[in-house]
């Protein structure tokens, strides 16, 4: 349950200095200490007694498998994902986050006008084809010892056992990128990062977790130089070695005619990729 007690119990013994990472931007270092101590006065005592102990940090283990969860629900909502080994500190950060650009995706409508990824391939290849697809979308998250990447899409009921044939003809079709593609992806990114970055709340989360996940902040323009780097063959082995893990599979709503988790995971397991 949560309650007051509860939260400060959470905070005492989670919130300890041991594993504390604060950020101030233009801010003088000795008033940053005054103030982050003040916000913990009254748990002091507990989090000193807290943190005396050293914690024993265990590596993620990725699993794969599936939650099913029916629900009244006009739409079937599917989420498949994959490991990104390595996460934060691996040899793929870059790669992914390119290809995630790269399938892009978005909703069936949009109000903002035309834009915003229409040009990505879960837009033109999903989206523009199917009128079963409400909306889809690719994503990635980092950690320090391992990531995902994720697509989620929301489609109608009935055709809930065809997405997932969908999609892996979608990264199948990864290796036929067209240079102007690939630079597309590689431009968007890089735009986003710049722009994100304007915005002082989002540049101190930024330094937060680049502390917390590497022990260090690169700059925008370190982050430019390892996405030009990357090539259309980089995009296909990460998700070749994306793919080698098992799938990851949320199904959410009206579900009852999504495939079988077998299925599903032998369709993925057989993309053929150069």
């Amino acid at each position: 349950m949560c309650s007051p007690e509860n939260i400060k119990r959470f905070i005492a013994e989670e919130c300890t200095p041991d594993r504390l990472t604060v950020v101030g931007v233009n801010v003088d270092f000795q008033e940053l200490c005054k103030w982050t101590a003040r916000s913990f006065a009254e748990q002091g005592h507990t989090i000193h007694h807290a943190s005396q102990g050293q914690r024993e940090l265990q590596l993620a283990k990725y699993t794969g498998g599936e939650i099913r969860v029916a629900r009244p629900n006009p739409l079937c909502h599917l989420i498949f994902g994959w490991e990104v080994p390595g996460g934060w500190n691996g040899q793929w950060l870059a790669a992914v986050t390119v290809l995630q650009m790269f399938l892009g995706g978005g909703g069936s409508f949009s109000t903002g006008g035309p834009g915003k990824g229409m040009h990505t391939r879960l837009y033109t290849e999903v989206l523009n084809r199917y009128h079963w697809a409400e909306s889809c979308q690719a994503s990635s998250v980092m950690y320090i010892d391992s990531g995902l990447l994720t697509v989620y899409a929301t489609v109608m009921p009935q055709f809930g056992s065809q997405f997932h044939n969908v999609l892996a003809q979608i990264f199948e079709g990864v290796a036929k990128m067209s240079n102007i593609e690939l630079e597309r992806a590689k431009n968007a990114l890089k735009s986003s990062i710049h722009m994100n970055l304007e915005m002082r709340a989002v540049m101190m989360e930024d330094m937060g977790r680049q502390m917390v996940l590497s022990g260090k902040v690169g700059t925008a323009q370190e982050f430019t130089r390892m996405v030009d780097a990357i090539t259309k063959e980089d995009l296909v082995e990460a998700l070749k070695v994306c793919l080698k893990s098992p799938v990851s599979l949320v199904a959410f709503g009206a579900i009852e005619q999504v495939s079988p988790y077998e299925q599903i995971a032998k369709r993925f397991s057989d993309v053929t990729l150069p």
